[in-house]
């Protein structure tokens, strides 16, 4: 086995930066689904989730929000923040 070295440290940090920005991507692209769907057809939503729990519209569209938050900040901290720190340290190094 061959000692690693720094071009092999570089190539790694772009396959990464590589995932966690198409990770990003998707993860935003999942959530803007998650809108338009709650938007667009959020009554058939909710009416067919009213059928299996009684749950008053205003809990609802609260939860819907609520998860729509959490998701868009996990999705920044977990792959956007790494992405751009990854990127810092890749031109730091040059």
């Amino acid at each position: 086995m061959g000692k690693n070295t720094e071009s092999d440290f570089q190539e790694h940090l772009e396959d990464i930066s590589g995932i966690l920005i198409r990770s990003f991507l998707g993860g935003m692209a999942l959530l803007m689904i998650w809108f338009a769907w709650f938007v667009f057809a959020g009554d058939w939503v909710y009416q067919v989730h009213s059928r299996w729990f009684q749950i008053p519209r205003q809990t609802f569209d609260a939860i819907h929000y609520a998860g729509m938050a959490v998701t868009k900040v996990a999705i920044i901290l977990f792959f956007l923040f790494p992405w751009i720190a990854i990127k810092l340290l890749s031109k730091k190094k040059e």
